[in-house]
């Protein structure tokens, strides 16, 4: 190349060099202007609605198998929603969902979700996740003026339905032999009757250091045992809520008035403190972390079989190292067939697989036994049928 062109050349670089340049810190400008402002709802791409394809050796994803083939890409959370409902919306098994929900910190409690959040079905390369949006905190954070949301925390939807476990939560339902023993009685009242009712007064003994050191009981007797069907051991008994006593002098003897009597008081009846076996009302769904062998012993309000929403007892607690949020399957014994190519004898009886009738979540758990609720059931759930881990 001559030397009077490549001089030509030069120059003409040079003289573009200021305007591409100048092109360019727009360009970096426009892009940190993107990169600090918040991005308005309908320009945020849409999630990815389906799982990635296989990876090239043909292996499935892990959690591919996890998400529903129906699941929507995203949900209006509406009132009346429980967290299991939502659930189940998008997973096969909802007690999965704490392996699969993502909490947003830019939210506060992200953990409690309410009526007009949206949950984001999304996949971070071969995993699915579930996120919540908070539309008005969205809208807040695009303000100039600060704001505050102002949401009461029992305007969060319920984990499973609240309506059904309400009688459960704040009063002592079970309790050992030695517990009802142990526990203070009431001895009278100044008329000698040995049945009282509300508004009359009774006195009552038994109290740690002879006081009554709290400002409330609840009255109660023992009620039926609840047995473990293969040993017959007395696991807990029932304790029959007989109404409220308030003390008006600690003693001794204690002196009590009797409130919200739902049936005679008598003398030896027991008195519990009510913050005994107080139950939380949220709930994260999920499997037990080992193997759970159990049965069905008691069902509350029925005889022999239950619903979808009804509770039961169950022969495990604390001891088999179960909490308060664990899924149990139910399951029922698929019974005996004749096999009709062979001869009558044993070998002709052919013992079928359970099979899988209901899930339940507890949400009371003792030493030996716990309260289910019912959340699922293709057909009634009977006394003695098994619980396993799903």
């Amino acid at each position: 190349m001559s030397q009077t062109l490549q001089t030509r050349l030069r120059r003409r670089t040079a003289a573009g060099r200021p305007a591409f340049t100048a092109a360019l810190v727009s360009l970096l400008l426009a892009l940190a202007g993107c990169a600090s402002s918040t991005p308005a709802p309908e320009s945020q791409p849409e999630p990815q609605a389906s799982p990635p394809a296989p990876e090239a050796d043909g292996g499935e994803p892990p959690g591919r198998d996890v998400v529903k083939p129906s699941a929507p890409v995203r949900y209006t959370v509406q009132r009346g929603d429980t967290l299991w409902d939502i659930a189940a919306r998008f997973l096969r098994d909802p007690w999965v969902w704490p392996e699969v929900w993502q909490v947003n910190p830019q939210i506060e409690n992200p953990h409690l979700i309410y009526p007009g959040d949206v949950i984001t079905l999304t996949w971070a390369g071969d995993r699915p996740q579930l996120r919540v949006a908070r539309p008005s905190a969205e809208r807040d954070t695009r303000r100039l003026e600060p704001t505050i949301r102002r949401e009461p925390l029992d305007s969060a939807i319920d984990s499973i339905p609240a309506d059904a476990i309400r009688q459960f939560l704040n009063r002592p339902r079970v309790a050992t032999a030695e517990e009802i023993e142990e526990a203070p009685y009431i001895l009278g009242n100044y008329e000698g009757r040995l049945i009282s009712a509300s508004g009359n007064e009774v006195f009552a003994k038994g109290f740690p250091d002879g006081r009554a050191d709290a400002a409330q009981y609840d009255v109660v007797r023992a009620g039926e045992s609840l047995r473990d069907p293969e040993t017959d051991e007395v696991l807990a008994y029932e304790l029959i809520h007989a109404g409220k006593a308030h003390v008006r002098d600690a003693g001794p003897p204690a002196r009590l008035q009797l409130a919200e009597t739902r049936r005679e008081i008598l003398s030896g009846d027991r008195l519990m403190p009510p913050g005994r076996g107080l139950t939380q009302t949220r709930y994260i769904p999920r499997a037990p972390e080992s193997g759970v062998d159990g049965q069905i012993i008691h069902m509350v309000d029925a005889i022999s079989q239950v619903g979808t929403n009804q509770v039961v007892v169950v022969n495990l607690g604390e001891r088999e190292d179960l909490e308060i949020g664990h899924v149990l399957a139910v399951e029922q014994s698929g019974g005996e067939v004749n096999d009709p190519h062979v001869d009558h004898g044993e070998d002709s009886r052919v013992q079928l697989p359970p099979q899988r009738v209901g899930m339940l979540m507890l949400f009371k758990v003792f030493d030996r036994v716990a309260y289910g609720l019912v959340l699922e059931a293709e057909r009634p759930v009977r006394l003695y049928d098994d619980v396993v881990r799903p």
